[in-house]
């Protein structure tokens, strides 16, 4: 079974050892958004969506639950739940779409200095992340920061709920700006220098390394054995590229989530300098991965058919609104007529690290159609995840294909734009969810496979695959403009952020 506890819904996947998918089942919950700028979840509505997700899924007539011989895990990365000494939450989890610690990200790069977050953190020190956060909690809510007895990441507090004991993993870990990447284990010396207590945080393990059993009250509820190994799990992109099979070296993938990513294998440690995309620790042992993050990509698709009215009235229509949409702005020609959509809905991460950049449609013309916009929209994420594909390929990352994941990259459409502006063969994948990652690593742990190689050969397919159009080139022109952009309008989109965040 593999869990993987998204931004929006947990999704539960149950497998056999040949990767067919025997039972699934998800849950939503909400984003609670108190101020502005603000991004918190409560975990114990993560855990009874979790529960319900995980009963409906072992309800399958396809699955004996006797049957069920491990549990994995996958979840959304860099959030910060903070526990009491009874391992309660002593406030909403604050998570990664959060920018409130913008404050304490400049604190914490005058106290460490470039270099030492260069060597040690290998990543920009931006808000949403656990550091920062943690070091809003001790300066605005001091009382629950003198409370807390342990702080954790999202995914573990649901392991933690099912078998009663405290983790995390190194792949997770990683992306806390607190972790010594390089040596894959917490900086005592970044902790001190922020003046945390070492013992806040838990021991990180091996992603499918077996940390314990389902307790006796979670295998009641649950009428499973009591012996089901649970294994440690990861962060939601590294364990998505285990089920997607990017576990070696040169492998790269891009992913059309709710925010989105490009991903590339790393053998060896390696660092961007300036500190435009991430290095974090893979979910396989002694792998690292190099990663470029835009804050919104599929999010993007929604915003705009569901805050613009669409979504209801296409509904109303007896239509499903993304396949007309989508269908629509497939027949707009490549480029939108001229139209380019900034993607900045919720500030941006790589490659500008700005919290207060904001989105924009610029070039509009009374040309300009529904179709025109949404196909923008689709270019915009495109031209964004290309900032990362440059610089990987800047520091030396070869990139000869790429593996599509994520909702979007469901969408025929999304894979085509991508293969034009990124100008390589985008392939797919049967499966390519967080959850049947998780499944893998569960595999993996309760030596069900021989290792990593051999879970990958048994339960991955490949699916189709598509090619660069020869009528592409107008993207490299359209993206040499997109650049140009975001440093032309950055004085403008702060001001409006400014504005935006006085009048609350």
């Amino acid at each position: 079974m593999g869990v993987d506890l998204g931004t929006s819904s947990v999704k539960v996947i149950v497998m056999d050892e040949d990767g067919k998918i025997l039972a699934q089942a998800s849950e939503k919950y909400p984003i609670l958004t108190p101020s502005p700028g603000w991004a918190e979840q409560d975990p114990d509505r993560w855990w009874l969506a979790a529960m319900s997700a995980i009963r409906r899924a072992l309800q399958s007539p396809n699955l004996d639950r006797a049957e069920v011989k491990a549990i994995g895990f996958s979840g959304q990365m860099h959030g910060t739940v903070l526990l009491d000494r009874s391992l309660k939450p002593l406030r909403p989890a604050i998570i990664w779409a959060d920018s409130r610690s913008s404050r304490q990200c400049e604190k914490i790069r005058r106290k460490l200095g470039e270099e030492r977050i260069v060597k040690i953190l290998s990543n920009p020190i931006m808000p949403g992340f656990m550091a920062p956060s943690l070091l809003w909690v001790r300066e605005n809510e001091p009382s629950i920061y003198e409370k807390a007895h342990k702080v954790i990441l999202p995914k573990d507090y649901i392991r933690f709920k099912l078998t009663g004991d405290l983790a995390t993993d190194i792949s997770d870990a990683s992306a806390t700006l607190l972790f010594d990447v390089r040596r894959r284990r917490w900086s005592e010396e970044v902790i001190s220098e922020l003046g945390f207590r070492e013992d806040l945080f838990p021991e990180p393990r091996e992603s499918a390394e077996v940390v314990g059993e389902l307790s006796r009250e979670s295998a009641e509820e649950l009428s499973l054995d009591k012996s089901v190994e649970v294994v440690a799990g990861g962060g939601d992109s590294p364990v998505s590229a285990v089920g997607c099979g990017l576990i070696r070296a040169g492998m790269v993938s891009a992913n059309i989530g709710s925010a989105g990513q490009v991903f590339a294998v790393l053998e060896e440690f390696r660092t961007d300098p300036r500190l435009r995309i991430h290095t974090f620790c893979h979910a396989v042992p002694d792998t690292w991965y190099m990663q470029g993050a835009i804050l919104s990509a599929g999010i993007t698709l929604d915003w705009f058919i569901e805050k613009l009215g669409l979504k209801s009235l296409l509904e109303r229509m007896g239509l499903n609104p993304y396949d007309e949409l989508v269908e629509e702005a497939g027949r707009v020609r490549r480029g939108s007529e001229g139209l380019i959509f900034l993607p900045y809905l919720l500030g941006e991460r790589s490659p500008h690290m700005d919290p207060d950049a904001r989105g924009a449609f610029v070039g509009l013309s009374l040309t300009h159609g529904r179709a025109h916009l949404v196909r923008a929209v689709m270019e915009g994420v495109a031209f964004a995840l290309r900032d990362s594909l440059e610089i990987l390929r800047e520091l030396g990352v070869a990139v000869g294909e790429i593996t599509i994941r994520g909702g979007g990259g469901r969408i025929g459409l999304w894979r085509q734009i991508i293969a034009d502006i990124f100008n390589c063969r985008v392939k797919t994948v049967a499966v390519e969810e967080a959850a049947f990652g998780a499944a893998i690593l569960a595999g993996i742990g309760a030596k069900i496979y021989r290792g990593f190689e051999d879970a990958i050969k048994k339960t991955v397919r490949m699916r189709e695959a598509c090619e660069p159009s020869p009528e592409r080139g107008v993207y490299d022109e359209l993206y040499e403009v997109y650049r140009s952009l975001y440093p032309a309008l950055r004085n403008q989109l702060h001001s409006l952020a400014s504005i935006q965040k006085r009048r609350g």
